[in-house]
């Protein structure tokens, strides 16, 4: 019996050492896949490659990658590894426009959620969804975005930015001032009624009697584990995404069913009364029509996940814009009094009209500034499509390889920017534009999958600001500790924006 012991123990020792050296060698194959390909990796973490601080919430995403681009030295690409998987991260300006621009053929999709989910509404708006269906809807919608409706959408910027100069004044004591005050919230609910026409066809006023459809709205960014998880998994392993969908309620989670209901009845009121106003909305419709007669299939939920993903990425993205270039401007008065100048002049001249707004020459320095140290979406992704030989080199990227430039690192690159961390908004003066290199600031990505609301995100920033600023001096509030949170992948502060305001002399 002791000998059968034995036995058994040496069998399950033999079989154990065993399965150790072949996951050892299968891991040390696996990461060593840049390296047999001639391109130059950082060194990896044996189970987390190179991504250990992201995933252990020491680092955000963004700043991580940002962290690798400026480690690399000069290479024009290195290879980085997302555990085991390996990844394509470009820091070369040329090498960006080609891959992105010049060669879109070859990376017309993102790898971000490349394979659909159940969830339609969160994997089909026109930021993820691949080709042909991306360029059929770009091409639709693209009209809706154009100077022309901007025009008629300032408006009700106008209106929103209104609702929330008379929202500020309640909340400030005889004095005029008041401490600590939620900057990010204040921007969240100004964008998200601007958002609400634009991407639903519905006004709103989250500064008044409409929190319903303000707290469906904040639903997409509601806390969770499984929501980060999955988000992560989106960006980085989407097949790993499709199962931990089932195990999540989808983007909208609890507030599906009110969207769904919201758009599809405004899109029948809008089909019934035959009254056209040329806004995403009349598209949509025109898309309702036409998709029986597509190769590709065009299901409701996609339909909706369109204004959907306007939505989330409006409003985070200006919101947050908003909020971080008034930080920035708390820090520094002197450039404060400089920006307020310059819209209380272009003010005095044109009125709050489209054209003072334009006329904010400092203003929109100050704004790009801001999306060049802060990115609100600091990855830029793609896929390649069939193999691909990078120009002037002798190396083939793989078939379904996920490219990335880092805008965190890209951004704040040394060979590109002089004092790249100092906020200087005279580096997008009409004097110093032209130093700034092609491909190196590129906040709303690059290329025909360049963001589609470009114009809208940055003239509905501007008004907002300038609705602030006239008003308003902000400085940093001793009671707030300002910093980002590390476990996000999109940008966003740890707790808000909180400033101190004071009303300003007319």
């Amino acid at each position: 019996m002791f000998i059968v012991s034995s036995s058994i123990c040496v069998n399950v020792f033999g079989v154990f050492t065993f399965t150790v050296i072949s996951v050892f060698f299968y891991i040390r194959y696996k990461l060593s896949y840049w390296k047999r390909k001639g391109i130059r990796s950082p060194s990896t973490h044996w189970l987390f490659g190179n991504f250990e601080d992201a995933i252990l919430g020491r680092l955000s995403v963004g700043n991580l990658l940002g962290k690798l681009h400026k480690e690399a030295g000069d290479e024009p690409f290195i290879g980085i590894y997302i555990m085991h998987k390996p990844f394509f991260l470009i820091r070369d300006p040329e090498l960006i426009k080609q891959v992105f621009v010049k060669d879109f053929q070859f990376f017309q999709n993102r790898y971000f959620a490349s394979e659909k989910s159940k969830d339609l509404i969160g994997s089909t708006g026109i930021f993820s969804i691949n080709n042909p269906e991306w360029k059929y809807l770009r091409m639709k919608l693209s009209p809706a975005f154009s100077s022309g409706k901007q025009k008629k959408l300032f408006s009700l910027m106008i209106e929103s930015s209104e609702n929330m100069r008379k929202f500020l004044r309640g909340h400030f004591n005889e004095s005029g001032e008041v401490q600590n005050f939620d900057t990010k919230m204040v921007s969240v609910r100004y964008v998200i009624d601007v958002i609400s026409s634009l991407a639903y066809g519905v006004r709103t006023n989250s500064f008044g009697n409409d929190e319903e459809f303000f707290n469906r709205s904040r639903e997409p960014f509601k806390p969770s584990f499984i929501g980060t998880i999955f988000r992560f998994a989106n960006f980085f392993f989407p097949l790993l995404s499709n199962f931990i969908s089932f195990f999540k309620s989808g983007i909208l989670g609890n507030s599906t069913n009110y969207f769904r209901t919201l758009f599809w009845d405004v899109m029948n009121q809008r089909e019934n009364s035959g009254i056209k106003r040329g806004d995403s909305i009349d598209t949509l419709l025109e898309i309702k029509h036409e998709r029986d007669q597509l190769d590709f299939d065009i299901p409701d939920d996609t339909l909706l996940a369109q204004p959907v993903i306007f939505s989330i990425a409006g409003i985070e993205s200006s919101s947050i814009t908003i909020a971080l270039t008034l930080m920035e401007l708390a820090k520094n008065l002197d450039l404060q009094h400089k920006v307020r100048k310059n819209v209380q002049e272009e003010l005095e001249k044109h009125g709050f009209s489209y054209e003072g707004i334009q006329g904010m020459k400092i203003l929109y320095q100050a704004i790009s500034e801001t999306l060049r140290l802060y990115p609100p979406a600091p990855i830029i992704d793609r896929v390649a499509l069939q193999d691909y030989k990078i120009p002037g080199t002798n190396i083939i990227l793989e078939k379904g390889t996920a490219v990335y430039v880092a805008l965190n690192g890209l951004h704040e690159d040394t060979r590109f920017y002089k004092d790249p961390l100092k906020y200087d908004p005279d580096r997008f003066s009409a004097e110093r534009n032209g130093d700034i290199v092609p491909c190196t600031y590129i906040p709303f990505g690059v290329g025909p999958r360049a963001c589609i609301g470009e114009r809208v995100g940055m003239l509905q920033t501007a008004v907002g600001l300038a609705t602030i600023l006239q008003d308003y001096e902000v400085a940093l509030s001793p009671l707030y500790k300002y910093g980002l949170n590390p476990r996000k992948i999109f940008i966003q502060p740890t707790d808000g924006v909180k400033l101190d305001f004071k009303q300003v002399s007319s």
